[in-house]
């Protein structure tokens, strides 16, 4: 009977279903994950920047981040934006990592609000920042060409570095006006750069003072360029550092806004476009890098400090810097993914061009938006155009679709270092 009785009450219980007939599931929470690509990262001393953190869901839940770990975690902090800090900013001539090697070690883990992902260890090297070593602070030696243009050197880490300085008509410093540099390319010239970009023909229209610095000559291939990379030390020539300088001068010679810096490059000066977005962005509001890519190091390494605005142009047939790639280039596509992600965009759309130089093809622009601080992304192809810079006149550039000075400015003076203009 006793054996009944517990057989009863066991069916009865199985049979409640609590008006519904079956069970209540309890859904499982997946742990989220950091996705940023990279661990490692390089910056400039004297600032509290480190890097940004980007993670995701699988069940869509608002991701946070903690710092639990590492040698040198006391040593950071997070701010609202997901990006890791600095407590002190740190000073290359004296460590103050555990190690006393400028190498801080961290351990970051995301938190949905229930589960925590497993924990990403992250190291942050502190480079040398040449540009605030007092003994390297030269000021450039400059002489007047035309009314609007001077010619300037200056002795940069034991190196004679040229750059032009062209100004809008009334120039005078007390304006505040912005500052575009465009960097020439690979076995190229400033004074070349200055021509055929046709930069000069919008500063007066637009008051903008241009800069046009000069290249060194590469090593072991004898002609000149740009030494693109974040990481100084292993490179024969720090021209991060000889921009950040001529920055620096603008500001406190000329007079520039330091919130309108902008810089253009062309094939290898898109390069070191690419790379200033990466690591100078700080000083620098938008840029536009014109048939050229990251270089695959940068693409490892890439670290700005706040969404950053950029337009990059290419000829769909650029024999030079193919926009599929190779070895030595990222695919064109990867670097917008790569700039959509970090600026956390939300939508994607694609612009159509009119063939407006009667060659039977026209251009296309893929545009992300809905950016973090209001920027957005410009990946604008011409088609049927080979490695050459954009230019209505078919004499400077084959003759595109578009006139690159205009294209490119109308879209880099919208925005100052605080995102878009108001």
């Amino acid at each position: 009977m006793k054996k009944n009785k517990i057989l009863f009450l066991l069916l009865f219980l199985a049979s409640c279903g609590g008006g519904g007939g079956g069970g209540m599931e309890v859904p499982l929470n997946s742990p989220p994950v950091i996705t940023n690509s990279s661990t490692s990262y390089s910056v400039l001393e004297n600032q509290n920047f480190a890097f940004s953190l980007q993670g995701s869901d699988p069940d869509g839940d608002t991701v946070s981040f903690d710092i639990f770990a590492g040698q040198d975690q006391n040593s950071f902090a997070l701010n609202d934006s997901n990006q890791v800090i600095f407590l002190t900013n740190p000073d290359f001539e004296n460590p103050s990592d555990s190690n006393n090697d400028n190498v801080f070690e961290v351990s970051i883990r995301a938190f949905d609000g229930s589960s925590y992902s497993s924990g990403y260890d992250f190291n942050v090297t502190v480079l040398d920042d040449e540009s605030d070593n007092g003994d390297d602070v030269v000021t450039p030696n400059c002489s007047e060409q035309t009314p609007d243009t001077s010619y300037c050197t200056i002795s940069w880490e034991s190196r004679s570095r040229e750059f032009y300085i062209v100004t809008p008509d009334n120039f005078s410093i007390d304006q505040n006006l912005p500052l575009l540099i465009s960097l020439h390319g690979g076995d190229d010239y400033a004074d070349a750069n200055m021509e055929y970009t046709g930069f000069k023909t919008i500063k007066d229209e637009n008051n903008v003072v241009l800069m046009f610095p000069q290249g060194t000559v590469a090593e072991g291939k004898g002609s000149t360029g740009w030494y693109a990379g974040g990481d100084c030390t292993s490179l024969e020539v720090c021209d991060l550092s000889f921009i950040e300088a001529l920055i620096d001068f603008s500001v406190n010679d000329l007079g520039i806004n330091p919130e309108m810096v902008y810089v253009s490059g062309f094939s290898n000066g898109a390069f070191m476009a690419y790379t200033l977005a990466c690591f100078l962005s700080h000083k620098v509001a938008a840029f536009a890098p014109v048939a050229g890519s990251l270089s695959p190091e940068d693409y490892d390494s890439c670290n700005p400090q706040r969404p950053v605005p950029i337009i990059h142009i290419h000829g769909v047939n650029d024999s030079q810097i193919p926009i599929q790639g190779n070895d030595y280039v990222t695919p064109v596509q990867l670097v917008f993914n790569y700039w959509s992600s970090f600026n956390e965009c939300s939508s994607t759309s694609v612009i159509d061009g009119d063939d407006n130089n009667g060659d039977g093809y026209g251009w296309y622009s893929d545009v992300s938006s809905g950016c973090q601080q209001e920027v957005s992304i410009n990946y604008t192809y011409l088609e049927n155009f080979d490695h050459y810079w954009p230019s209505s006149n078919a004499d400077k550039g084959g003759g595109s679709d578009i006139n690159g000075a205009t294209f490119i400015w109308d879209f880099l003076s919208k925005y100052d270092i605080n995102g878009l203009r108001n």
